[in-house]
């Protein structure tokens, strides 16, 4: 079955003239004129009379502030601090004692390739990086893929950001020397 439907032109209607717009001038105007006799006169409003300078003058005489002496720095300067003999052999074995390394592990794969293309990954990104294997109880073989061990905690800091930029995960290992 057809169907007649009637086809639109394609002409366009007529179009009406441009509408007259009224202008918006006088409402600016006015506001702004309003604006400024407010910000003129409602201060005005709002002042309280300054007080006398003369009575402001007695009355901060009246009020006399003790003078303040400090003598801590004097007494620090003549006083002596006694540390027990057994606290300062700690401290000594704190500062001499346990070195550690800092390293960062970036995985642990059950298998030896997966470990070797990260290895190769992380080694194109200029770290240093080094593969370990472990044995789990069951018998299980694990490769870590350790980068470092780092000389101090700005260059752990610094390849930290490098593998983060590339979305790998890290995870701080600290071991004794």
């Amino acid at each position: 079955m057809a169907q007649d439907k009637a086809r639109k032109s394609a002409t366009r209607s007529p179009q009406r003239g441009p509408a007259t717009e009224k202008s918006t001038a006088p409402a600016f105007l006015s506001g702004l004129v309003l604006g400024a006799l407010l910000s003129y006169f409602i201060p005005m409003l709002f002042d309280s009379p300054l007080p006398d300078s003369q009575s402001t003058a007695d009355s901060v005489d009246e009020v006399k502030s003790p003078s303040l002496t400090f003598t801590f720095h004097d007494i620090l300067k003549t006083s002596e601090i006694v540390i027990a003999e057994e606290e300062q052999v700690e401290d000594s074995k704190a500062v001499q004692g346990e070195d550690y390394n800092y390293l960062l592990q970036v995985g642990s794969f059950k298998n030896k390739a997966d470990a070797e293309r990260l290895r190769v990954q992380l080694l194109l990104l200029n770290l240093t990086v080094s593969t370990e294997t472990l044995g789990a109880e069951k018998g299980d073989v694990w490769h870590r893929v350790l980068v470092g061990p780092f000389a101090n905690t700005s260059k752990m800091a610094s390849a930290r950001a490098k593998l983060a930029q590339n979305e790998i995960d890290t995870l701080l290992v600290k071991r004794k020397l």
